[in-house]
């Protein structure tokens, strides 16, 4: 007896080869765009953390800043150069001489390396002393925003992990208002930093204007 014969259809070594081909093409741009969707990512959470530094520096400044009194605006070429009589920059340097100084600065650091402001304290609730000044002030030697309390070891502001290219304070209305005068003192604050480990070297900007609070007379 004969039994019927049955055909069995399968994948040539051609269909085979091309099925092989076409799924390592689709493997290859997927894996390529998974690549480029985690790069992508953490490049935007380096930005963000680079934006949220400065936002955090900035609001830190703009707090103390606003409700402060007789805004001092200095220069110098380096920490612990005297500016203006006044050594503001410099540790542990005491500027209850200060007084009731005040000083505008229209023009910015400029060429100089150290530039920030100093300013009497709103109130007592940090120093718990009155009439104590408060510095913020940026240092082109090593790229950083400080902050210092009168007397004090100036302290970073910002992370070690950004890059300060350029920080600048100017300051108008500094000086107390004069009969019929009405406008009050600002200070206009702009930065400039990057992240070191980016090697674009892309410059992340943030700028802010601060008006004084209170009623300077």
């Amino acid at each position: 007896m004969t039994l019927p014969h049955s055909k069995q259809f399968g994948f040539t070594l051609i269909e085979m080869i091309v099925a092989l081909a076409v799924f390592s093409v689709i493997v290859t741009i997927s894996i390529g765009a998974l690549l480029t969707l985690i790069a992508t990512n953490q490049q935007l959470q380096a930005e963000q953390s680079v934006m949220t530094n400065l936002s955090f520096a900035l609001d830190s400044m703009t707090r103390e800043i606003r409700t402060g009194t007789r805004y001092f605006c200095g220069a110098g070429g380096n920490r612990n150069a005297a500016i203006a009589t006044y050594q503001i920059f410099q540790d542990n340097q005491d500027l209850s001489a200060m007084n009731d100084a005040a000083r505008d600065c229209y023009d910015g650091r400029g060429v100089l390396d150290v530039q920030g402001i100093a300013f009497i304290e709103g109130g007592q609730s940090i120093t718990n002393a009155p009439d104590t000044r408060i510095v913020y002030f940026f240092d082109e030697v090593d790229h950083k925003l400080y902050r210092r309390i009168n007397g004090g070891v100036a302290q970073s502001i910002v992370s070690s992990g950004i890059y300060i290219e350029n920080a600048e304070f100017y300051v108008t209305g500094s000086e107390p208002l004069e009969s019929g005068e009405n406008t009050q003192a600002a200070v206009t604050i702009f930065i400039e930093a990057r992240d070191p480990s980016d090697t674009t070297g892309k410059p992340y900007r943030i700028q802010t204007t601060i008006t004084q609070r209170t009623l300077d007379i």
